[in-house]
């Protein structure tokens, strides 16, 4: 399959993947909610928090396992990818380990000094705990398997494990209304048996498919190691601060204002989550090019797509993002009937952090596709740390819960900018060229969208008509707007051809 059918192909795969796990979520979410009640849900969204606090590792591996496997098939080297993934699965095993013994004593002393649980609840949150742990440790010994399969574009059979994953997530919530004892212990259980299924799915699939899946650790290359350390080690430094910035977020949120804001900081992110989902989409099935580009020596390819993937994923994000959000209210109480408090005023701040993350966000693919991450990663870890800080700061003056968020935002301007200066100096970015083809065609579709429903929303009252209105007219207006103002000659012409090839496979298919 030529690269624009993959990455066509893919970007359907994967929507078709986000429409179902987003309708399971929203059911789930609900049924688990109801059945777990607000102080229980906050204690798993708190719980979770934690681990994924103290899992750091899992995305600094995954990520450095995907550039490296990526690159290396750029290169077309089949003898040296089998080393790459055997040193890569080696590495995870072994952190594995480590993580679970690091987070096993570090819980221990967050549920002794630092967590605000009520007392009858400790012993089931313990167990839920170690349960989260196991599914930890799964997952990160297991994720150079999705690493090989995301470098190889295999995103339709990636999507179909996920899925079995999602599908464990809503029988578990299904479960949960009908049992009547230890239902968070029992979510905890079936969220671990998901990992398990799915990941083993994985592992399976990749070793019959794959030729460098040979698990061989003769193949382990002592160098190599060195330079996956060397790269994963300024990785887990932006790890670790991007943990802060999000994970401790809850735990601050706890200390000061108990389990309760809890459920709703894990439920403002699940819905930002599906939003951003909405976007990732598109540039998952492209960032693989990016590196691979960089791979084949061609900076100047790596380059246009990352400008192409900011554009169109900023795009997919405010097309489905500003409507969203001014209808916020309204799809909560309808989701959820009563949505915990501070729920709708964390979404919408959190929604808004995300906007200013999509401006850049592809320019770190970029750099990491180059290798040379040091710098950018201390100036990035520095801005996020130092966002939680101040809030922090801020609480103990009696700032109101959704201070945090509102910080982050404001930071997240720094970020834009160092991320604007390091793609410049580490990649060979146009910044003045970056902005020009990524972003200043979005400000028309951007600012008609947002005249449009600002004009709805206080022109009708909240319920379905207001709804539909501003759902069906922002999207409409957006993407008329983006096809007359945002969109150049040579796009035109690559949708055009992309939309022949769909015909094509699609009159084939019916043949």
């Amino acid at each position: 399959m030529k690269t624009s059918d993959r990455v066509i192909f893919n970007t359907i795969v994967l929507y078709g993947k986000l429409i179902v796990v987003l309708i399971i979520g929203l059911i789930s979410t609900r049924l688990v909610l109801s059945a777990l009640g607000e102080t229980d849900y906050g204690i798993y969204s708190l719980v979770a928090g934690v681990v994924g606090m103290l899992a750091f590792l899992q995305s600094t591996l995954s990520s450095a396992s995907m550039r490296f496997l990526a690159y290396n098939l750029g290169k077309n080297d089949e003898h040296y990818l089998k080393r790459t993934f055997n040193t890569t699965l080696f590495l995870h095993l072994f952190l594995g380990v480590i993580l679970v013994i690091i987070m096993e004593v570090g819980g221990y002393f967050m549920f002794e000094y630092f967590l605000n649980i009520p007392l009858d609840r400790i012993s089931a949150a313990k167990v839920l705990f170690h349960f989260m742990v196991l599914s930890t440790f799964v997952t990160v010994v297991l994720v150079p398997y999705d690493a090989v399969m995301n470098s190889h574009e295999d995103l339709f059979m990636l999507s179909v494990f996920d899925l079995i994953g999602n599908f464990i997530h809503l029988g578990a919530a299904i479960y949960l209304t009908i049992a009547n004892t230890r239902l968070l212990i029992t979510y905890g259980f079936f969220m671990f048996i998901s990992q398990l299924v799915q990941r083993g799915i994985k592992m399976f699939y990749s070793n019959k498919k794959y030729k460098e899946c040979v698990l061989n650790f003769k193949y382990i290359d002592k160098l190599q190691i060195r330079s996956i350390l060397s790269f994963s080690s300024w990785r887990l430094v932006g790890s670790v601060a991007s943990v802060i910035a999000s994970q401790v977020r809850g735990v601050i949120i706890n200390v000061f204002f108990g389990v309760k804001l809890n459920a709703a900081n894990g439920i403002a992110l699940q819905v930002s989550n599906q939003i951003n989902n909405l976007s990732t989409s598109l540039t998952r099935a492209i960032r693989p090019q990016i590196i691979k580009s960089e791979g084949q020596s061609d900076r100047e390819r790596m380059l246009r797509i990352t400008s192409l993937a900011t554009k169109y994923s900023v795009l997919l994000f405010s097309l489905f993002a500003i409507p969203i959000f001014f209808e916020m209210e309204f799809l909560l109480n309808l989701w959820l009937k009563e949505a915990p408090d501070y729920t709708l005023i964390f979404s919408r701040l959190i929604i808004i952090g995300l906007f200013v993350s999509k401006l850049t966000f592809e320019i770190g693919t970029a750099i990491s596709a180059v290798g040379r991450i040091k710098e950018v990663t201390l100036v990035e870890s520095a801005i996020m740390v130092s966002a939680v800080v101040l809030s922090y700061y801020f609480y103990t003056l009696n700032f109101p819960p959704y201070t945090i968020y509102a910080v982050s935002i404001i930071f997240g301007f720094f970020t834009f900018v160092a991320n604007l200066y390091y793609g410049k100096k580490i990649a060979g970015l146009n910044i003045l060229e970056y902005l020009k083809s990524s972003l200043l065609p979005l400000v028309y579709p951007i600012s008609i969208s947002l005249a449009f429903v600002t004009f709805i929303y206080y022109s009708l009252d909240m319920g379905f008509l207001r709804l539909s209105l501003n759902t069906i007219g922002a999207v409409i207006l957006f993407l008329i707007s983006f096809r007359l103002f945002s969109i150049n000659q040579w796009e035109i012409q690559k949708f055009n051809s992309l939309i022949q090839v769909i015909k094509m496979k699609i009159r084939t298919f019916i043949k």
